[in-house]
């Protein structure tokens, strides 16, 4: 398993490349961008990419096709969205010459999902398409059904609604086969959507019946609370308004409490529109103003935190560029090395600066937006609470650390596409394996912890095994997975996580798909 580094780290490494080894320059700049973009700084990975690549002119090759395939989503998210299909086809003809057929397809699904943010459907449409008859022709299955889902997206865009539901029938009856349960409560979810576009309330209830269970079992926050919003709206299309406002304040509340504060400002139009239909002018007037305050304060925030986080890549850009020149004069002069240091000490102070100027927008980010699991942000807390309430009570506490063995091999042999559809299965059966009250979080890339109130070493041991075999005999592209596995004996939070982890390092040592325990608890 390879170590993490920081962008400190990775910002010296990047220093001391020469131009003209312009293959291992771009290899470090997308590592640099990816660990940006984790660290919830799209728009400096953005920034810092567009600037490097104008400055090396590196001719074309598979380390640029690689970095060009990530712009799409960096721009995508900073809501630049004709970069973002600039960058996409960039990305297939580089692909075509030094990629795979796989990698091109990936870009092509990823180009139909940025015409469905702007709202091009029609193009979107086109998009999906191509990427649906490659995942036909190569026998993918999973990837036909998730294409399916996509073309439904962008057909109830354009209101064609038969169409959407005949795919979305389809793409429910492989996810049903090929039991992938959180992938197909994402299917009813749509289905549950077009129906209501289409107002064909009566078909409701049916779907809702299937779902039901579903998110209960899944046991995912964010995705319950969006199954209550579909609920509010197919409750408003049928006059029963007084169960659309209880099911509307319960989003509402939820999305305020994860910090989710983009998806409040819906919720409360629809709250409006019930108050008008019943005449509750008084209402409707009260959470008109309601929404005035929730958007300028959201606009006010965003812009100062995106203002500050531009801000600070312009300066970010200007030091790494210093640092560059310091070095290629004279690695080997004391003034230029000082004047190096000088250069990361203030590189740290800025990036300490663009974290504070971020925290408005971390605020919204507790849950992981790929798998719908908790995140560190969230971990620390929880492993801390537990922590106190097993010194409190006297209970075992145990923890369970998870890397999923060769990884990369997925990305590379199915595309990156295909290996985000692999982690959030991975979660959901993680989850779905797991009691009530244990947390699962994801750590980083490929890594989750499992955290395991009132259980002793053997049953962590046992609940790891468990997921072990789960894991080998029900996921698509098969997959492994390596585990640590400790109890708490006294130490803070980060002393136990590290302890665990040592554990899965060792697992991984000794060849892999295989659970390494504390000894001597």
């Amino acid at each position: 398993m390879t170590e993490k580094r920081s962008i400190k780290e990775i910002m010296k490494a990047y220093s001391e490349v020469p131009d003209k080894d312009f293959r291992q320059k771009l290899k470090i700049l997308n590592e640099l961008s990816q660990t940006m973009f984790k660290e919830g700084k799209p728009l400096l990975a953005s920034e810092t990419v567009k600037a490097e690549l104008s400055r090396i002119e590196a001719p074309a090759c598979i380390e640029l096709a690689n970095i060009t395939h990530n712009m799409i989503k960096y721009s995508c998210v900073v809501g630049n969205y004709d970069a973002s299909i600039e960058y996409a086809l960039k990305a297939v003809d580089l692909f075509k010459e030094f990629g795979t057929a796989d990698d091109v397809n990936d870009v092509i699904g990823n180009i139909g999902g940025v015409y469905v943010y702007m709202e091009r459907f029609e193009e979107s449409l086109e998009y999906t398409d191509k990427a649906l008859e490659y995942a036909r022709a190569i026998g993918d299955d999973l990837a036909v059904a998730n294409f399916q889902n996509n073309k439904a997206v962008a057909l109830k865009g354009l209101e064609r609604f038969e169409e959407a539901m005949d795919c979305l029938n389809k793409a429910i009856e492989i996810k049903l086969s090929l039991r992938k349960k959180a992938d197909l409560c994402n299917s009813y979810f749509n289905l549950s959507e077009v129906l209501i576009s289409a107002e064909r309330y009566d078909e409701v209830p049916a779907i809702f019946k299937k779902t039901e269970p579903l998110v209960k079992e899944i046991e995912d926050p964010a995705g319950s609370a969006e199954f209550d919003f579909l609920k509010a709206q197919y409750y408003m299309g049928t006059g029963n308004y007084a169960k659309a406002l209880e099911k509307i304040e319960s989003y509402i509340e939820y999305q305020k409490e994860s910090g989710s504060m983009s998806k409040v400002p819906g919720a409360l139009r629809n709250k409006i529109k019930i108050h008008e239909e019943l005449g509750e002018e008084g209402l409707a007037l009260e959470t008109y103003r309601e929404l005035d305050l929730l958007s300028q304060r959201t606009y006010k925030e965003t812009c100062s935190a995106r203002a500050a986080e531009l801000a600070a890549s312009f300066r970010f850009q200007q030091k790494m560029h210093e640092i560059q020149l310091l070095s290629n004069q004279n690695l080997e002069l004391q003034e230029a090395k000082t004047t190096i240091e000088k250069q990361y000490e203030e590189l740290l102070e800025i990036d300490s600066k663009l974290k504070k100027a971020n925290e408005l927008l971390e605020k919204q980010a507790e849950i992981d937006p790929l798998t719908g699991l908790l995140n560190q942000k969230k971990m620390y807390p929880i492993i801390e609470r537990e922590i106190n309430r097993a010194t409190r009570y006297g209970t075992p506490l145990s923890m369970i650390m998870i890397d999923l063995d060769n990884f990369k091999n997925v990305n590379d042999t199915y595309g990156h596409l295909q290996g985000d559809i692999l982690l959030k299965n991975v979660a959901g059966i993680i989850r779905s394996s797991l009691r009530k009250v244990d947390f699962v979080f994801r750590y980083g890339g490929e890594e989750f912890l499992v955290l395991l109130p009132s259980s002793d070493l053997q049953m962590a041991s046992s609940t790891a095994d468990r997921l072990r075999d789960e894991l080998a005999k029900t996921t698509y592209p098969k997959v492994t997975m390596s585990a640590g596995v400790s109890s708490w004996s006294g130490e803070d939070a980060t002393h136990f996580i590290q302890k665990t982890d040592h554990l899965l390092y060792a697992a991984k040592g000794k060849g892999k798909n295989r659970v390494e325990f504390q000894k001597g608890s």
